[in-house]
C-alpha cells in the first residue's frame, strides 16, 4: 500500500551536539573579522559637534569585537559585537561610576541537510539556524584621574549574564506515488521555525579603558573587556572583547 500520511512527527531544533562538532555534512559561515565602520564614523562626527565631559548619567553607543571558541567548528573566532551602556554619575570624588550594558554578536549560521527513503517516501529535510550571543552585565569602575582631565583611564569588574540563541528554520518535504497512476508523484513541505536558548549562565569579566572628553557632555571611549567561565552546556564563550564608542554625559 502507499503511504497517505504524513511521517513527520516532532519539529527539528537546534542540536546542542550538532553544533558543538557533530560528524553530519553541515555549511558554517567564517567571514571572521568585520567591523562595522559606518557606525563607528557617525559617533566620531556626533562627538565632534561638542566642544572636558561631565561627571553626571551618561549613554554609549559601542562597537567592537570580541574573540571566542567558535560554538560549531571549535576554532577561534573574532565577530563584530554592538554594544549600548548606561553609566550612573560619578561618585566617589569623581573617581567611581557604574555601568549597565547591553551587547551582543551574530556567530553565523548553522545548516544540515538529509535526504533519505522511508518505504516508498522519499524525505527531505533541510534545518538552519541562525546563532547569536547577547548578553547584560553590570561593572564598578575606577577612574584613576579626575573628571577634568584630558585622558581619563579606568579599570573595572562586574558580573554578566549570556544567552547563546539558535533562531532556526526546518524545511520538510516527502515525495510520494500516486496510489494509481503511475510515473505521477505528489511534494508535500512542512515549514517550521522557532528559537532554542542553547546556553545561558552568569559569568564574572574585568575592563579597562580610556575616555577621552571632547566637549563638555561627550568623550570617546576606548576598552577592553575579558569574559571569564562564560560557558555552559559544552560551549565555551569566554575570551576578550575590544570596543570603542562614543558617551554623552548630562
Amino acid at each position: 500500500m502507499v503511504r497517505t500520511e504524513s511521517i513527520h512527527t516532532s519539529p527539528h531544533r537546534t542540536d546542542q551536539d550538532a553544533v558543538g562538532g557533530s560528524s553530519r555534512d553541515r555549511a558554517v559561515s567564517s567571514d571572521g573579522f568585520r567591523i562595522a565602520v559606518y557606525p563607528a564614523i557617525v559617533l566620531v562626527c556626533l562627538a565632534a559637534t561638542h566642544s572636558a565631559a561631565g561627571s553626571g548619567p551618561g549613554l554609549a553607543i559601542k562597537v567592537g569585537a570580541q574573540t571566542m571558541e567558535d560554538p560549531v567548528d571549535l576554532s577561534t573566532t573574532t565577530r563584530t559585537r554592538l554594544g549600548l551602556e548606561i553609566a550612573s554619575q560619578r561618585f566617589g570624588g569623581d573617581h567611581f561610576d557604574l555601568a549597565l550594558g547591553f551587547g551582543g554578536s551574530y556567530l553565523g549560521p548553522f545548516s544540515e541537510e538529509d535526504a533519505y527513503f522511508d518505504g516508498d517516501v522519499f524525505v527531505e529535510d533541510y534545518f538552519t539556524s541562525e546563532l547569536a550571543l547577547f548578553d547584560v552585565r553590570l561593572a564598578a569602575r575606577l577612574y584613576l584621574c579626575s573628571s577634568d582631565a584630558a585622558v581619563q583611564p579606568y579599570l573595572g569588574a562586574g558580573i554578566g549574564y549570556f544567552w547563546f540563541l539558535g533562531f532556526w528554520e526546518d524545511v520538510y518535504s516527502e515525495t510520494v506515488p500516486d496510489p494509481v497512476l503511475p510515473d505521477v508523484f505528489y511534494t508535500f513541505t512542512d515549514v517550521t521555525s522557532g528559537t532554542d536558548t542553547l546556553a545561558h549562565g552568569f559569568f564574572p569579566f574585568v575592563t579597562a579603558g580610556v575616555t577621552v572628553p571632547v566637549g563638555p557632555h561627550c568623550d570617546l571611549m576606548f576598552e577592553f573587556q575579558y569574559d571569564f567561565a562564560k560557558s555552559n552546556s559544552g560551549f565555551d564563550l569566554s575570551g576578550p572583547i575590544y570596543m570603542f564608542g562614543c558617551r554623552i554625559r548630562w
